[in-house]
């Protein structure tokens, strides 16, 4: 009888089947919070769950390098990367990107287009840093490329780690923490102190910084590494069953609480982030032999975590496009229509064009300059295509700016404010009947805002003079918000035709008033505190002001009611007080009735309008006045040292305000009128002024 062959002996499986389905949970979540945010109010910090995996995984296959070899592959690691990551960014921003210039307005060009260059340079978190702190930008929609910013973190990781650990090796290789992964746990357990700390204060005093940036966020994947420094990660450590099966469920317990714990209106990252962060952690490390490895394995649970990364890269550009090409907010129907959708676009971009390439033999055969030349060719093609969008946007405003100036030069009778819609015999003039300028592309970018009249969260005064420092027939000073400053270029015409002076400062959410502001931050807070001051002392030492003139939205800048009061009780009260600062020092108060609001996607609106007709773009004029500034309440208190100004005829008719008025575009955003409009403004603002100062005189 002839021998046997020994039976051949299977691998064990290393799959570390717990995190796949971490990974799956962590996408689930932030899909379902995308679709249905009030369900699951904590979906977003899957993100957080993310970068807690990729600073465990990609710390643990750096060390096992450094480890066997004794030093770190650079270029083969970001070739790794690159093979693992590009193909289905590129693709993803793409597709994206073709969609945004068949089917987006233009009016949407110009961002889409700075943020689709912004993800393919893998900046994205950054752009929207700065657009968080930019006053001028918190108006932008949220954009199709916006999920990118996460990526971006997480790519900027992958190369400062990598760099790091090796220079560190260096300097501490004649030292008793030679030793790959003690050199880590330096490293890293530094980052997380400093980093979590520099989290916490920003969070605090530039929550929008706070969210994106890299400093913020780098505790998180450092986390994540430290736990595939200690030597209880490995799966085959032998470890009490109750330390890891106890440890690896509280880790969930901790996961699933954030979901309903955290929401949007909880300061975040800051402490909040520790835990889902620390419950992410607590699974890479314990999850390896517990009842989470039989979880992960579930083939539903396994597929969804290894398509992952894809879902994640197309379900948001979803999310944000079909509205915009329907024309209504995203219903029930809809959004489980994305939900599939992504799931099987999802799953053929892996199975079809990832993996295949991943694995194909020609790419693992590419050596990393090759890699890194394809890389740069394909962000070269992306990038073109957004630069596509924004130099399509810039012939649109070059056209438009042109014909603007015509119009403006011209003899139009019933132009912008000129056609006095509300009063009993509206200026009509069939030339305007197709006119929208500004164009609605170039309409959002139409500020008559500037830096010298502007004072921002550094606490600055800024203060501009408009009109003669000598000779002037009156003396104005104008204090406010960007509400305010938006009727600068009113201000200049007035100016010019009266030969008055002007002075004008105005700050960001901020106005005169004696009540507390509501503020996103202690930044601002602060800010705005030093701007009322600075404002107050100016109105001090100038004794030849003639009156001061305010504006201000309350629908921007709320007020923080104390017990006992209310909103409108605050906030007439706040007014009175701060004025009576200037009427007590013989300056009279002028105060303007703020601007009636828009329709949040007005702009957009327009620009998918055909034909004279803009009617569906229009606000009701209940709606578009329903905010309570106290304006009017506030003078009737100061009594004969105050007049009000309510400009309402200008832009509403009985029943509507609408969103073009004499061929001229209202707003630039959901609060702000349009340079062009106020300029239109002028005649009938400064009448109105003339009459307020000669009534105050008597």
């Amino acid at each position: 009888m002839s021998e046997q062959p020994a039976p051949t002996r299977r691998r064990p499986d290393a799959t570390r089947w717990d995190i796949q389905g971490l990974r799956a949970f962590a996408v689930l979540a932030v899909v379902l919070y995308h679709l249905w945010p009030n369900r699951l109010p904590g979906g977003f910090v899957g993100v957080d769950v993310f970068f807690v995996i990729s600073g465990f995984l990609i710390t643990g296959h750096l060390l096992r390098e450094q480890t066997a070899t004794g030093r770190i592959a650079l270029g083969q690691f970001w070739a790794r990367r690159a093979k693992r990551l590009l193909p289905g960014a590129f693709l993803t921003l793409l597709a994206t990107g073709a969609a945004v210039l068949a089917l987006v307005p233009s009016t949407l060009w110009g961002q889409y287009g700075r943020e689709l260059i912004a993800s393919t340079v893998y900046a994205q978190n950054w752009q929207l840093a700065s657009d968080s702190v930019d006053y001028l930008a918190s108006d932008n929609r949220p954009s199709p490329f916006q999920h990118f910013w996460s990526l971006s973190v997480e790519e900027q990781f992958y190369i400062a780690l990598p760099v790091l650990l090796v220079l560190l090796a260096l300097a501490l290789r004649r030292t008793r923490w030679h030793s790959p992964a003690r050199a880590a746990r330096v490293l890293l357990g530094a980052v997380v102190v400093v980093s979590l700390v520099w989290c916490v204060v920003e969070t605090r005093t530039a929550p929008g910084i706070a969210y994106f940036s890299t400093a913020t966020r780098a505790w998180e994947f450092a986390l994540g590494g430290l736990a595939a420094t200690v030597p209880l990660a490995a799966p085959g450590t032998d470890v009490a069953r109750w330390v890891r099966v106890g440890g690896a469920w509280l880790g969930v317990v901790l996961l699933l609480t954030s979901l309903v714990v955290i929401t949007p209106a909880t300061a975040f990252p800051g402490i909040a982030a520790l835990l889902p962060v620390a419950g992410a952690t607590l699974v890479v490390l314990l999850g390896a032999r517990s009842g989470l490895q039989a979880i992960g394995r579930v083939t539903p649970v396994a597929f969804l975590g290894r398509i992952s990364y894809a879902v994640y890269l197309w379900h948001w550009p979803a999310v944000v496009l079909l509205p915009l090409v329907t024309g209504h907010p995203l219903g029930t129907r809809d959004k489980a229509a994305i939900l599939v959708a992504s799931l099987l676009v999802a799953a053929a971009t892996t199975l079809l064009v990832e993996e295949p390439l991943r694995f194909s033999r020609w790419v693992r055969g590419l050596r990393p300059r090759r890699v890194a030349l394809y890389g740069a060719l394909s962000t070269v093609l992306v990038v073109a295509l957004g630069a596509s969008t924004l130099g399509a946007l810039q012939v649109q405003q070059v056209q438009a700016a042109a014909f603007q100036r015509s119009l403006e030069t011209g003899d139009v009778a019933c132009f912008g404010a000129a056609a006095r819609i509300g009063s009993a015999d509206p200026c009509v003039d069939p030339r305007l009947a197709d006119v929208r300028v500004p164009a609605p592309a170039a309409a959002a970018k139409d500020d008559a805002n500037r830096d010298a009249c502007w004072s921002d969260t550094t606490g600055a005064f800024n203060m501009c003079t408009i009109g003669p420092r000598k000779g002037y027939a009156k003396h104005l000073v104008v204090l406010g918000d960007s509400h305010s400053n938006a009727l600068i270029t009113a201000y200049e015409a007035i100016a010019k035709e009266r030969h008055w002076r002007i002075d004008l400062s105005g700050h960001v959410g901020c106005y005169l008033t004696t009540a507390e502001q509501w503020s996103p931050s202690d930044a601002y807070t602060a800010a705005c505190d030093t701007w009322k001051r600075s404002a107050t002392a100016w109105l001090r030492t100038h004794t030849d002001v003639d009156a001061l003139v305010v504006t201000h939205a309350d629908t921007k800048s709320p007020v923080i009611v104390p017990p006992g009061s209310t909103n409108e009780e605050t906030v007439v009260s706040g007014l009175v007080g701060a004025w009576r600062n200037a009427t007590d020092n013989g300056v009279p108060v002028i105060a303007i009735r703020d601007n009636p609001v828009a329709r949040g996607d007005v702009l957009t609106c327009l620009a998918g309008m055909r034909g004279p007709t803009t009617d569906a773009c229009d606000t009701g004029r209940s709606d578009a006045l329903a905010a309570f500034d106290g304006s009017e309440q506030a003078v009737a208190q100061i009594g004969d040292r105050a007049r009000y100004i309510d400009l309402t005829d200008s832009y509403c008719t009985a029943t509507t305000c609408p969103a073009v008025i004499g061929g001229v575009v209202v707003h630039r955003d959901e609060t702000h009128l349009t340079a062009t409009f106020a300029t239109t403004l002028a005649p009938y603002l400064g009448a109105d002024l003339e009459r307020a100062l000669a009534s105050l005189s008597r």
